[in-house]
């Protein structure tokens, strides 16, 4: 061996020894945070951790490199935003000497009281030394000291081997971290491992976006505690809207509202401004905007216990006229998406008094179901019903629609805000958990509310030489019936007649014109304004109609009437009034309001 080689490892061995109390007397500390799959991006609250699943939180795991003694150290864990929870109350005298972390005067940041006593679980991070003690009091969460929310506090679990003792958690509210000590083993030489979990965190997601990460640091790596890796980690992958999506539409499984095949398939109710409720029926669909979005109370915790609130939906229903009712039912399908769902709606009738209501998850009572899946993105079908008869001062007298959004809820800020002054700012329990800012989704239209009408088809109509079309129409609206005995309203209204006729060659289209009944447009049957009234039966020759409409001379083609007034009814009767005469009933259409005729592969002419 040279003399040189020699010399290097001398001065290896030296520095080696020399490095010795850091190097093996110590504990190296890492963390292995859950993941919460994805969360809503309004929510106050959203949990850094797996939902629904009991202790889930940061791992930390401390292992053996050598024993030794150890110092108290302080492990801190910074998250993104604001933390919106506390911690469970901590009991003990924490001083200046007591080892937790300090600012960079050297003056601690983890505190309680001057008296050096008490119970407390919050840290304003910055404090400055005062005249008696060398340190100010704690500034304690709004005087809470049992941690919020009460059910799942930020809390440490599972405490074994060199970490058996810890059991603090402080929430440094302007570092948004948590503080930990971490224990000394005094005089002894520590020869454990051992490991602990934070349980209990909530974030601000309304603040972030994107994935979170924890990070941990210590306060100082000369105690025996030394940051090994990994040391951050991922808890939340994604934030995202709380409801993809509203539209009009069924539940996976269904083909008719609420599975039911005596109802209509999807579609939007329509009352006509006669007071007839056309279609009494439809249905909206809400899509979950991630797989774990919506959940029930008890999902939302990691503790097993219920917290205050499930993650809700508030429906807002606008411009519902006075005297119509809406009555309100769920249903989820039949598609194995939604087996595990299940929520009910509160109220279940709105009105334009009371236009709000509550969807909420929960855990359905009479099955095993869990109430929301957090591994599947799913749908909820809302089915409603315009309750009959309406009320006879129902405000429908113009077109209108009613229509709804939809937000999380409860609304809230998640905070301390109490009135007269800005609050603490701090993490309240006012409102429950979670808490949501207000983002609504839609709106989508859910009822029309179309004039009154009846639409006729004359499919062929002739003038011509010695033929003339007679025309006749009918108000039924007047009927033996009663409106109890599920009769009509009487009503009465004008009559539009749309013409379209064939070319002057009588080869391919010519010009559509139309004619609307009036006072100065009159026919047999007709009132002096030119409507026909309940009862009364208009009649005509097609050949005045024309020169009536500015169009007088030959015509043939087809005519569209749109009677402002339900239950009309017609006939047609071709003829030259000498040996020839055709008579047919006029057709009848669904109302095109609500069956739409490009919804329809085979039009139906029978209404």
């Amino acid at each position: 061996m040279t003399l040189k080689s020699r010399w290097v490892g001398l001065v290896t061995i030296l520095a080696l020894f020399a490095m010795a109390p850091t190097l093996f007397a110590q504990v190296t500390v890492t963390i292995i945070p859950d993941n919460n799959p994805g969360d809503i991006q309004t929510n106050h609250n959203v949990q850094a951790a797996v939902p629904n699943t009991k202790n889930a939180g940061v791992l930390v795991v401390g292992s053996l490199l050598a024993t030794a003694p150890l110092a108290t150290t302080t492990l801190f864990l910074t998250y993104p935003g604001p933390i919106t929870s506390t911690p469970s109350a901590v009991a003990g005298a924490f001083s200046a000497g007591s080892g937790l972390g300090t600012n960079s005067a050297g003056v601690p940041t983890s505190v309680t009281n001057a008296g050096g006593a008490g119970t407390f679980n919050c840290t304003t991070g910055g404090i400055k030394p005062s005249s008696s003690t060398g340190i100010n009091p704690l500034f304690l969460c709004g005087g809470n000291m049992n941690g919020i929310p009460s059910a799942d506090p930020i809390r440490v679990v599972n405490a074994a081997g060199v970490f058996a003792g810890v059991s603090a958690v402080l929430l440094n509210t302007s570092a948004n971290r948590l503080e930990i000590p971490l224990p000394s083993s005094g005089a002894s030489s520590n020869s454990s491992s051992g490991s602990f979990r934070v349980v209990g965190v909530r974030l601000d997601g309304a603040v972030l976006t994107g994935a979170q990460t924890v990070t941990a640091t210590l306060n100082t790596s000369d105690n025996g505690y030394i940051l090994g890796s990994p040391n951050s980690g991922t808890v939340i992958a994604s934030l995202n809207a709380g409801i993809s999506g509203i539209s009009v539409g069924l539940a996976p499984g269904n083909s008719n509202i609420g599975g039911n095949i005596n109802n209509p398939a999807s579609g939007t109710a329509t009352i006509f401004t006669n007071g007839t409720v056309a279609r009494a029926q439809g249905a909206f669909i809400l899509t979950e905007g991630c797989a774990s979005c919506w959940r029930t109370a008890t999902q939302e915790s990691n503790s097993g216990a219920p917290v205050d609130n499930s993650s809700q939906i508030r429906l807002t229903f606008n411009n519902i006229p006075a005297g119509v009712t809406l009555s309100l039912a769920l249903s989820t399908g039949s598609s194995s998406n939604n087996a595990s769902l299940y929520a009910i709606v509160s109220p279940s009738t709105v009105t334009s008094a009371s236009n709000t209501a509550i969807i909420d998850f929960q855990t359905s009572p009479d099955t095993i179901a869990s109430g929301t899946s957090t591994s599947k993105i799913e749908t909820l079908e809302v089915d409603y019903t315009v309750v009959t008869p309406l009320s006879t001062s129902a405000a429908i007298s113009t077109a209108a629609t009613v229509s709804v959004t939809a937000t999380m809820f409860p609304i809230g800020t998640g905070f301390d805000v109490s009135s007269g002054n800005a609050g603490t700012g701090l993490p309240t329990e006012t409102g429950g958990y979670p808490q949501f800012n207000e983002a609504d989704v839609g709106p989508v239209t859910i009822v029309n509310i179309v004039p009154a009408n009846t639409t006729l088809l004359i499919p062929f109509a002739f003038v011509g030489g010695a033929y003339d079309t007679g025309i006749a129409i009918a108000n039924t609206t007047a009927d033996p019936f009663t409106l109890g005995g599920g009769g009509a309203t009487p009503k009465g209204g004008t009559i539009v007649f749309n013409f379209f006729p064939n070319n002057a060659t009588g080869n391919g289209a010519g010009a559509p014109f139309s004619l609307t009944t009036s006072s100065t447009a009159t026919f047999t049957g007709l009132s002096s304004d030119g409507t026909l009234a309940p009862g009364a039966t208009m009649s005509t020759l097609l050949s005045q109609i024309l020169a009536a409409a500015g169009h007088p001379g030959g015509f043939l083609g087809y005519i569209f009437i749109s009677c402002n007034f339900v239950d009309a009814h017609g006939a047609v009767t071709i003829s030259d009034f000498k040996t020839y005469s055709l008579t047919s009933n006029v057709l009848v259409m669904p109302p095109p309001a609500t069956t739409p005729r490009p919804s329809r592969t085979v039009e139906s002419l029978d209404f």
